[in-house]
């Protein structure tokens, strides 16, 4: 362990304790100074220890303050920092109140207690989560140069929500995730770091260019402050708060989660945004605000898309796109993705959003989810994706995970797709094709016939499973596919799809039913016709119980294919 040295001089606690005729020498000292050689600093924590104050400074810098449950005795786990690229500078570490033994907190070249990082008995094996602490919302989904960047809402002290620092990780396929170190910061000041998005801003409008990199952008929350800007030279691996934030506010209300695009016709930026207005009566409601600027720095209030209740967030973590229908790229529409995954399409002149029937739209214009309630929450889309593809990923909000060091994960990325409907334009959402990559076995059948009793599956048992069927629905059966007692129940009769106590229509097309189903150790994704529906849910499903089985109710039903892929872990 790396031996700390504590601050020649006492701050003004000490001062205090010398004049109440306290001996000094034997208080805990309120701050320790040191200079980082090593990659990690390790802090223990105890998940039910009374919350204190901690601030880190490099260099006379603030980096960060929080509130952590340290644990003075046994931590239940270890949480850590890296600090790899702080390497010969001064630290100082500033808690209240101070620990009695500073030596608990440490620099080390890896992290404490990671001997089974990943293997976690729930340890999702193909959804993100982080190695440490709790997750929320997807933040800045931007892709540049080969690499996928995600950074999320995180709490890197703790197991509830708080703190809400910008984490990040980076992948090349959308599978595999390498973790990186944190970029965005709490502090007391300007408050904590809240939703955003990420864009490249290749006319260097901010004006932070210095290289031949482009800019990354960042449009974020600070609670205490406003929407502000960070930049990143870098390539995203390190951000910078922009000296001249906050560049939007709204008086008497907090305005959130932009989403800003360069907009050509206009030649300005555009950015959808958690806003709020007052209606003929004066009351409050929420609202997706758009915004304008010509350089990011100075903001004009354009239009909005209202909604009729204050307290409903459903225009929170906003985001606005354009999807060819059917694939066609001169037939482009603009989709408005609101919070619980429901959405509107229509079209945008810069200016205003308007539903496909030329009217100003709002949010009772939107076509209800398609997903199906569940474990879900904040939607975000890739920003700069190859080929113009369309990857959304999601909080998938609500889970347990009892005696894990983490908390909460996101739903496997999808790719989001529009459609000829009779009922007009609409979005399909499918498993990333690179999620294939993770099949290990694959069992198979055609024309299988499904009947009571009988279980073509008998012989598979695991946790990680990627599940094709097509069949069809006989008149009155049930059909049932169980994994590891987690029942999807198809019924022909009601022509319904169930899983995990979600409930939702869906009719044969073409005669047939196509389910997709994902499941891992702690959750269960079910996509419904190629995509028309989507059931989310978060579960804990018993330890002894590894088995699969696929049968029908009463009746026989007739499965044209069948394939069950075991799945290899992500992080292996």
């Amino acid at each position: 362990m790396n031996r700390i040295t504590c601050l020649a001089a006492l701050l003004t606690c000490s001062a205090a304790w010398a004049a109440e005729g306290l001996p000094t020498a034997e208080q805990p000292k309120p701050a320790v100074e040191m200079t980082l050689e090593k990659r990690y600093l390790n802090i223990p924590v105890g998940n039910r220890a009374p919350k204190r104050g901690m601030s880190l400074t490099v260099d006379g810098k603030l980096l960060g303050q929080f509130g952590i449950p340290l644990a003075e005795d046994k931590p239940d786990w270890w949480a850590f920092f890296d600090v790899a690229r702080f390497k010969g500078q001064k630290m100082v570490i500033n808690i209240n109140p101070a620990p009695k033994d500073w030596n608990t907190i440490s620099q080390d070249d890896a992290i404490k207690g990671a001997e089974d990082l990943y293997k976690e008995k729930y340890r999702p094996q193909f959804h993100f989560t982080t190695r440490r602490g709790w997750i929320n919302d997807p933040n800045g989904l931007i892709y540049y140069k080969g690499e996928y960047h995600m950074y999320y809402q995180h709490n890197p002290l703790a197991l509830p929500w708080g703190n809400m620092t910008w984490g990040h990780a980076v992948s090349k396929d959308l599978v595999h995730w390498k973790e990186q170190p944190k970029v965005l910061f709490p502090d007391a000041k300007t408050g904590d770091c809240f939703s955003g998005a990420a864009f490249i801003d290749r006319k260097n409008q901010l004006g932070r260019k210095t290289g031949k990199e482009d800019v990354l952008v960042a449009f974020y929350l600070r609670t205490r402050s406003g929407l502000c800007l960070a930049y990143s030279l870098d390539r995203g691996y390190t951000m910078t708060d922009y000296e001249g934030n906050p560049v939007l506010t709204h008086p008497g209300a907090r305005i959130d989660t932009p989403r800003p695009f360069w907009y050509e016709p206009t030649s300005r930026w555009i950015a959808p945004t958690y806003d709020h207005f007052k209606d003929n009566s004066g009351k409050r409601l929420r609202a997706v605000g758009f915004y304008s600027s010509k350089d990011l720095k100075t903001w004009k209030f354009e239009s909005r898309v209202e909604q009729d209740k204050w307290g409903d967030e459903l225009c929170g973590c906003v985001d606005f796109f354009q999807l060819p229908v059917d694939g066609d790229p001169k037939n482009k529409k603009w989709v408005m993705v609101l919070i619980d995954g429901s959405y509107i399409v229509g079209t945008f002149d810069g200016h205003k959003f308007y539903t496909l029937s030329g009217k100003p739209a709002v949010t009772a214009d939107r076509v209800s989810s398609l997903v199906i309630r569940g474990n879900y929450y904040a939607t975000m889309t890739w920003h700069n994706a190859p080929n113009d593809r369309r990857v959304q990923i999601t909080w998938m909000r609500g889970g347990k995970y009892p005696g894990m060091p983490f908390n909460q994960q996101m739903t496997i990325p999808s790719e989001l797709t529009l459609h000829s409907t009779e009922e007009g334009p609409r979005m399909r959402m499918n498993p990333i094709k690179e999620l294939e990559t993770l099949r290990a076995k694959t069992h198979k059948w055609k024309n299988l016939v499904l009947k009571p009793g009988k279980n073509p599956l008998a012989d598979i048992a695991g946790d990680l499973f990627d599940v094709e069927v097509e069949f069809e629905p006989a008149a009155d059966t049930e059909t049932i596919f169980d994994l590891r007692g987690e029942k999807v129940v198809y019924n022909a009769r009601s022509q319904t799809l169930s899983c995990g106590g979600v409930r939702t229509s869906l009719k044969p097309e073409k005669g047939v039913i196509h389910l997709r189903i994902l499941l891992d150790r702690t959750s269960i994704e079910v996509f419904g016709n190629n995509g028309r529906v989507y059931i989310p849910r978060c579960i804990i499903p018993k330890d002894a119980n590894r088995s699969l089985s696929a049968s029908c109710g009463k009746g026989q039903v007739k499965a044209r294919f069948l394939r069950v892929h075991e799945l290899k872990s992500a992080w292996e």
